[in-house]
């Protein structure tokens, strides 16, 4: 197996990228799987969204009266959220930070919300990383995720490097117990057929 090329773990990878506009990962828009899912909510939320990137989601829920927290460790993602949070009237919380290194939060998050993030950490540190939104949420907390890119060659150059489904949801099984785990009607085109839609709660 060839080593994994890997700029992931380096903010200014990632400022980089967002400077020359280089976001394909970004949609311009709410998710609409996450749109719809959130419908069914209607008290107030703690929602933590790690590489919220430029926001979208995070900004959607915010104007639904939840409490957002928006981790990215990308300087310029972190400021373009500021922007358009004064744009749109809105208040949410903005932690320009490794996903990894959160403290004071432990706890105290209703529901986790996963898109890119997972599939643009290196592979090596993905049980850390589920591990510490397990730690993160209340008892009985949601991780409420979209898993991509699951047809992608596992040891292939990333990010976004490939997703295993079946050893991926073993691993999430450690810490959750699944209670959805399905393709969407609701995927953007590029990506059907190459996600899926996750529904866990925190054991």
């Amino acid at each position: 197996m060839k080593p994994i090329k890997d700029n992931s773990e380096n903010p200014c990878y990632w400022d980089n990228k967002y400077s020359k506009n280089e976001i394909g990962w970004d949609i311009g828009m709410p998710t609409p799987i996450f749109v719809n899912f959130f419908k069914k909510f209607k008290s107030k939320k703690n929602i933590l969204i790690p590489g919220a990137g430029k926001g979208h989601d995070a900004l959607f829920l915010s104007k639904k009266n939840h409490n957002v927290f928006a981790v990215d460790f990308s300087m310029k993602a972190i400021s373009h959220i500021k922007n358009k949070a004064l744009d749109l009237n809105t208040s949410l919380n903005l932690i320009c930070e490794d996903f990894f290194k959160l403290k004071n939060l432990n706890g105290k998050i209703d529901i986790i919300l996963e898109y890119t993030f997972f599939c643009a950490i290196n592979p090596n540190k993905r049980l850390k990383y589920i591990q510490k939104s397990s730690e993160l949420l209340k008892t009985d907390g949601l991780f409420v995720a979209i898993l991509l890119p699951i047809n992608k060659i596992l040891n292939d150059d990333g990010p976004p490097f490939g997703v295993n489904l079946p050893k991926t949801l073993r691993d999430f099984e450690k810490y959750y117990d699944i209670i959805k785990c399905e393709k969407s009607s609701l995927s953007i085109k590029p990506r059907v057929d190459n996600e899926v839609f996750v529904l866990m709660k925190k054991k």
